[in-house]
């Protein structure tokens, strides 16, 4: 069996996804795909709109044939440490043969010579970055800044073909940010997993415009959602599988689910927490915690508080991850744990088609990792003999117990669903 991966996090699943889903079938020839699925909370830094539960459904429901959960540690992390994560649970697998990715570029060949070069960042890119650093622009800015004063200079090999101006604009889209880190973790394991990526269709990541029927970004449908007539608005943007299983979540209580909701947790957590712990958090450094506690001092919404931080060195979604990980409790020692290049301690299982039932037996006997189907009976003993898996899991299931709470539905918001969640297994 031919298997292919692919990396997401289906904040909701929409059109896009499902032409991803189909595209890499084709392309590959796959027999199965198996989806790494980020949890409750994305790489932004936010609640996801609808649990993990209903968008593993989602996945199932438009072609993914086994969703394994991207560990929150790895799920909430910039670019790097997202993508390392979910690329070392392809691997881990022992089953995935093939990689495949949207991106703004669409071209492998280019991708993949600009991450050779990223790895190898000679002396003279390294002093160009540091400089765009001290300035004080964030590190994607930064590095992009540095590409093409050295494509102006040198020249990227394999790259030689495409101006500054071009090289510049390339790093500067955030699928193609990811992609990038895609391909650098591939290299860095030495893997065997193939990479292919496909053009995003329509719409762009942050566009926040719904388009009819046609594809439309994460980010509008997540704005329509927000609106008093959503059911209107989205109708045409979501395959009808997912866009019904949408509906069935809101009408249930369960979702949507918005940063909005954590902002009294949030703020009452900062205003409570001395300086000298809040310096501890993953991502508080050069005296921001100052700047934060001013902030919480004055502001009542989350909104109040990401506009007043938000600098050109800070961006929102540094800030969003930054009071995540407060939220939850996530300080430096947990980001030197689950560095980017840190291996994962289990695999997560969150549900399966009947073809993918099949190549489970297979994952069980290839993997490098345990494979994790009831968290209840199967995590103790892994993390008896690891901390670092230990610590995994609480942050995990602490980040569903928190999610819960903001479910509009009372009666929905019990703690340990990480526990007593089933399976989603379709038929």
């Amino acid at each position: 069996m031919l298997v292919t991966g692919v990396i997401a996090e289906y904040n909701p699943f929409h059109k896009g996804h499902r032409y991803h889903l189909e595209e890499a079938r084709r392309l590959t020839g796959a027999d199965l795909i198996v989806c790494v699925l980020s949890g409750n909370f994305t790489q932004r830094g936010e609640p996801a709109i609808v649990n993990k539960w209903a968008r593993t459904k989602m996945a199932l429901a438009e072609g993914a044939d086994i969703v394994l959960e991207l560990p929150l540690v790895y799920a909430s992390q910039h670019a790097q440490g997202f993508a390392s994560g979910a690329v070392q649970l392809l691997q881990a697998t022992g089953v995935v043969e093939y990689l495949v990715f949207g991106s703004e570029h669409g071209k492998i060949k280019e991708l993949e010579s600009l991450a050779c070069f990223l790895l190898q960042e000679g002396d003279f890119f390294q002093k160009k970055l540091k400089t765009y650093l001290n300035t004080g622009l964030p590190f994607p800015a930064a590095r992009a800044s540095s590409l093409m004063d050295y494509q102006y200079a040198r020249g990227i090999p394999g790259l030689e073909h495409l101006s500054a101006e071009e090289l510049y604009s390339l790093v500067r889209h955030p699928n193609n940010i990811l992609g990038l880190e895609y391909l650098q973790a591939i290299l860095r394991l030495k893997s065997g997993i193939q990479p292919l990526t496909i053009s995003r269709l329509s719409s762009g990541y942050h566009d926040k415009r719904l388009k009819g029927s046609t594809i439309a970004s994460a980010t509008a449908i997540r704005l329509a959602l927000r609106a008093y007539n959503w059911r209107t608005k989205l109708s045409g943007v979501i395959p009808p599988k997912s866009w019904d299983l949408l509906k069935q979540e809101i009408d249930a209580g369960r979702a949507p689910i918005f940063i909005n909701a954590f902002e009294s947790q949030i703020i009452s957590l900062i205003r409570r927490t001395p300086l000298p712990a809040l310096r501890q958090i993953d991502g508080i450094r050069e005296g921001l915690e100052n700047r934060l506690k001013r902030a919480a001092r004055s502001c009542g919404s989350i909104e109040c508080l990401l506009a007043k931080m938000k600098t050109k060195r800070y961006t929102q979604t540094h800030l969003q991850r930054l009071l995540l990980h407060l939220l939850l409790g996530m300080k430096k020692e947990d980001a030197i744990n689950f560095a980017p290049q840190t291996k994962p301690c289990y695999l997560r299982l969150l549900g399966f088609s009947p073809s993918g039932k099949k190549l489970l037996q297979t994952i069980k006997k290839k993997a490098c990792l345990p494979l994790v189907t009831r968290p209840a009976r199967e995590l103790p003993a892994i993390i008896r003999h690891s901390s670092r898996a230990a610590r995994m899991w609480d942050l995990e299931s602490l980040a569903t117990d928190l999610y819960v709470l903001a479910y509009p539905c009372h009666s929905a918001r019990k703690a340990g669903q990480d526990y007593t969640n089933p399976l989603i297994i379709t038929k």
